[in-house]
């Protein structure tokens, strides 16, 4: 189009002004181009002397044209109820949609996909699913695609029983799965731990002529690997006959599980073969092994892979925090600080986790007032502490005897409107008998019933180790005894508390009814229980031979 053909019909716009009764307001007004190549597009908006603008929604253009006597369509209303799902308005997409119906429009099934994809991005689930089923009653045959979405959704909400039974009825109907449908599959039985239903869904993918791509091998492996099954480096070879090319990702699944089970020099290996591949690596690539190199100890290594980073100006938050995390793990707190003071200097602003790491560490180090001054810093900066920083802070505090300090944050957090979890409540109930308020503890620990709540067993443990220090034996056997009638069963740490209790206070024949019935459930005696247990054998060895015969028997 010349600019003089534009021209004629930019006039028009006056049309336009009598139909909708507007006048047009120069300063407030953008001219919207789509299509239109860049010298012509700088023509027109001289032309207009209007500046170029952006609808972030397109579904007000249908006003527009039902007022220009503009009939729209079903691609129309697609577009538009598509555009509703991009900007999160699930809800007027639907109502868009129930319109669209109500109007007379036949959705087709590129409409009917758009909005399940949509329903299913927003945990609609079963709407989705209602549509689906409701398709073939209004004429419209469902395709692959249209499954996708719900099978997708099923497997992140941990339904693939309800995702495999949908994925039959849709092989029912004659419609072929893709690749991507068995990617997605193969996902969610492999996070329900389902190895063996997951290389079965591959092996049919392969029968039925679906070549798996690089994604689904990647789902397999990592689920594989992890468990360091032979099947992940069989899968590895297949994808390499295949001529699939490991990407990125796939070396990143090998680098990150070889390095939690302290494979460094194998991880090491791996990033060379990556670069030999010509895969370049990623900051995640390297994140991974200097998280390796911290959980090995090797601190001095995560430091130098770290400084690479920063001098090559990949460093993001992420790795200044896994540095961080493996000072405190290394007890170097002064190192760690400093890391923490370089990521501010570097204009990166200090996250959740860097503040939880840091005053955890700070509690850990004996430097309670570091650890507060760090909790006033985080919230100064717009870090909203959460439920898990409160954790730390009153447990840190409780664990130092500062019960009452503890108590200010807990009404400061209730003020918050965040409600205590189990983990504040079994810290508040350590603090208090740690200080020897031990009928406070008791009050505490009631409460919880009386408000509804039911006690996990780590609350259950703090109740009991502070009478079992107090000497109230009958009341600790009574809460242990009550656990189970709750319905929260006693865990290795319960026994070994209780037992402990016993032993100290030389009741020898209820500790041995409890050795019994400890080893009897698979647990065993910690180093204090057996400590105890050496140190009382030295008048009567009778309990010392029952917990080795016992101990015995269960390794048998």
């Amino acid at each position: 189009m010349q600019l003089k053909e534009f021209g004629r019909w930019a006039w028009r716009g006056l049309e336009v002004e009598e139909v909708l009764g507007l006048q047009v307001n120069e300063s407030k007004s953008c001219v919207y181009l789509a299509r239109v190549l860049e010298e012509m597009k700088q023509q027109i908006l001289q032309f207009l002397n209007f500046r170029e603008g952006f609808l972030p929604v397109i579904y007000l253009g249908l006003p527009l044209m039902l007022k220009l006597e503009l009939e729209p369509d079903v691609v129309t209303f697609t577009t538009l109820i598509n555009g509703l799902c991009i900007e999160s308005k699930i809800d007027k997409a639907v109502e868009f949609f129930d319109d669209m119906v109500a109007c007379g429009y036949q959705p087709d099934v590129r409409t009917y996909s758009v909005i399940i994809n949509g329903l299913c991005k927003f945990g609609k689930t079963n709407l989705a699913i209602g549509l689906l089923k409701g398709m073939p009653d209004r004429g419209c045959e469902p395709k692959v695609v249209t499954y996708i979405a719900i099978l997708d959704a099923l497997c992140k909400d941990e339904l693939v029983g309800e995702a495999l039974e949908l994925f039959s009825q849709m092989r029912n109907k004659g419609i072929s799965p893709d690749v991507i449908t068995y990617t997605g599959l193969i996902h969610g039985v492999c996070k329900l731990g389902q190895k063996n239903q997951a290389l079965a869904l591959m092996n049919e993918m392969v029968e039925q002529n679906i070549s798996p791509d690089v994604y689904t091998f990647n789902v397999l492996i990592d689920a594989l690997f992890v468990r360091m099954e032979w099947e992940a480096l069989a899968l590895l070879k297949e994808m390499v006959g295949r001529s699939i090319s490991p990407n990125v990702f796939t070396f990143n699944i090998l680098i990150d599980t070889l390095c939690k089970k302290g494979l460094i020099s194998n991880a090491e290996n791996i990033i060379k073969i990556m670069i030999q591949r010509g895969v370049e690596p990623t900051i995640v690539t390297y994140s991974l092994l200097m998280d390796g190199y911290c959980l090995g100890s090797q601190i001095d290594k995560a430091r130098k892979l770290f400084d690479l980073m920063v001098t090559n100006q990949i460093a993001d938050i992420f790795s200044y925090n896994i540095l961080i995390n493996g000072y405190c793990k290394c007890k170097m707190i002064d190192d760690a600080k400093q890391i923490f003071y370089e990521m501010s200097h570097k204009g990166l602003v200090p996250d959740a986790v860097t503040y939880h790491t840091l005053i955890k560490a700070m509690f850990q180090a004996g430097r309670r007032q570091t650890a507060k001054e760090l909790f006033k810093d985080m919230c100064s900066h717009g870090q909203q502490p959460n439920i898990v920083t409160f954790s730390i802070m009153i447990d840190g505090l409780c664990r130092q005897g500062n019960l009452d300090e503890a108590l200010t944050l807990l009404k400061a957090m209730e003020k918050s409107q965040l409600k205590p979890n189990f983990v504040i409540y079994s810290s508040l109930i350590n603090g208090m008998c740690k200080v020897g308020k031990i009928n406070d503890a008791k009050e505490l620990f009631s409460s919880l019933f009386e408000i509804g709540l039911q006690p996990d067993v780590y609350v259950y443990n703090a109740i009991m180790k502070g009478l079992c220090q107090q000497g109230l034996m009958d009341e600790v056997y009574k809460v242990f005894k009550d656990m189970e009638k709750v319905g929260c069963l006693p865990n290795n740490c319960c026994y070994n508390i209780i037992i402990q209790g016993f032993l100290k206070h030389e009741d020898l024949p209820k500790a041995s009814e409890l050795i019994n019935e400890m080893v009897d459930k698979g647990f065993s005696a910690d180093a204090a229980t057996t400590e105890l247990v050496v140190h009382l054998s030295r008048n009567n060895n009778l309990i010392l031979r029952l917990l080795k015969v016992r101990n015995e028997g269960s390794t048998n």
